[in-house]
């Protein structure tokens, strides 16, 4: 594909086809809360924090009056609360479970207008939740969106290549003439890794190189080992973004050396849409004010300071149809009172440590928040690999080898990852290997590479 096919292309769909779609198909305010958004990463502290307090105190208020699991919890609780103290008064809420929602569906949600579509969580450690959304919840998610990838570089319209698992993704890209369709309206092209062969990193490698995208968005890492194990020429794109799973720094190596472009880390799920991403000139992951607010807590509940990891706590400020207030996401992660080089006053995420259950718990009662992937990772003959906590001792490890006749000669290997996983947990655990023929992935097309079976943690 030439440049010039490139760039035209991009401008139809920035000028003609982007517009067009989201104000009279998906009647969507997409471009006006992008510009909103683009104003609003320059503004100060206390600007945004007006901002945020206002959005917070009228989606409260809005529950309150409209949403059945609300009003119960305000009069049970005996709430009170107001614009000026909404910030303290959120804390008065209880946490919202996935659990919490299953038993409390019909109680948490009521249709405003024809907008209102059905969504379910990822479901990577467990039962995926039902949720319904709506026509502002898409429009402000999607100029958020549109925000990080300009962060990246890459401008609206221009060609992007999404590398996804997840089922849903795949099924709504449609097929045959339909899906050569919409990837030209879109500029946006997705590449499948429910199941991949050798084969399918070759034509992949193959798809990138022709389609020369400005980004590339990833739920799945596999593709870049592929990539650094054959030494094969890729197209440098202006970026790379990550998503779906926490962005080690062997991770990030080896993409930016695959690829030979800077690496972004975008922090999301489908319950709350994009929450943060780091710009280029900070490791740590920029919050957005207008759309989320976060919390990080203990886990009895008492706010972290900054520096301290805790569980993520979102409150989505841009979905009435069903509001999730004080949701408890399932993940680990760390605030920080750090300011960006890059001038932005926004909140900073430090990082996303992982997944709730990928912590596991020694016998003591101690939590650990692994670093096993880096045992790993990207390590010779391991194409992939899962650590899973079956009891506080036991350690299960399954491994896909790329050559299983060289199992012989990985003696050592194993001997020196026990010694280091038994300094990890604290005590001696038994770790039992497996060598199997491949991992399956989770509902959502994640591959679940830490997690623990563990209860109560």
């Amino acid at each position: 594909m030439s440049y010039i096919d490139r760039t035209v292309g991009a401008h139809i769909r920035r000028k003609v086809i982007f517009p067009i779609y989201w104000k009279y198909i998906k009647h969507a305010k997409v471009l006006q809360y992008y510009k909103q958004l683009q104003k609003h990463q320059w503004a100060t502290r206390e600007e945004n924090s007006n901002i945020q307090r206002v959005k917070l105190f009228k989606l409260i208020q809005y529950a309150n009056q409209n949403i059945p699991y609300y009003q119960k919890v305000i009069k049970e609780h005996q709430i009170s609360f107001s614009e000026d103290t909404i910030f303290t008064d959120i804390k008065k809420f209880p946490i919202l479970t996935k659990d919490i929602i299953r038993k409390n569906f019909e109680q948490l949600y009521k249709f405003r207008d024809h907008t209102h579509y059905r969504n379910t969580s990822g479901g990577s450690t467990g039962e995926p939740i039902i949720l319904y959304q709506d026509g502002d919840y898409f429009a402000w998610n999607t100029a958020t969106k549109v925000l990080f990838d300009e962060w990246a570089g890459r401008k609206i319209g221009e060609r992007m290549v999404t590398i996804s698992g997840a089922l849903q993704d795949l099924l709504k890209s449609g097929q045959g003439f339909k899906l050569y369709l919409r990837q030209q309206l879109s500029g946006i092209t997705i590449l499948k890794t429910i199941r991949m062969t050798e084969k399918d990193n070759y034509r992949y490698v193959q798809r990138i190189n022709q389609i020369k995208p400005a980004i590339i968005l990833t739920y799945n890492h596999e593709l870049f080992r592929f990539i650094q194990k054959h030494h094969l020429p890729v197209y440098s794109p202006k970026a790379v973004m990550t998503t779906g799973s926490v962005l080690y720094p062997e991770v990030q190596e080896i993409i930016e050396e695959a690829f030979r472009a800077p690496v972004f880390n975008c922090y999301g799920s489908r319950e709350v849409g994009s929450v943060a991403c780091n710009c280029e000139k900070s490791n740590g992951l920029h919050l957005i004010p207008d759309v989320h607010y976060l919390e990080i807590i203990d886990d009895k509940g008492k706010e972290v300071k900054p520096g301290e990891a805790g569980n993520i706590i979102i409150t989505l400020l841009t979905n009435y149809t069903m509001p999730l207030i004080r949701y408890q996401i399932g993940d680990v992660g760390i605030l920080s009172e750090k300011s960006c080089q890059c001038g932005s006053i926004l909140p900073l995420l430090e990082k996303v440590v992982g997944r709730i259950r990928s912590r596991f718990k020694n016998k003591f009662g101690d939590y650990i928040n692994t670093g096993f992937c880096s045992l790993f990772y990207f390590k010779e003959n391991i194409q992939q690999f899962q650590v899973i906590q079956e009891t506080t001792d036991l350690i299960l490890i399954n491994l896909v080898l790329i050559d299983k006749e060289k199992l012989k000669d990985m003696d050592k290997f194993f001997t020196e990852n026990n010694q280091k996983i038994y300094k990890i947990m604290g005590h001696q655990v038994t770790v039992k290997y497996n060598i199997v023929n491949e991992i399956e992935p989770s509902p959502s097309g994640k591959y679940m590479y830490v997690f623990s079976k563990v209860e109560d943690i």
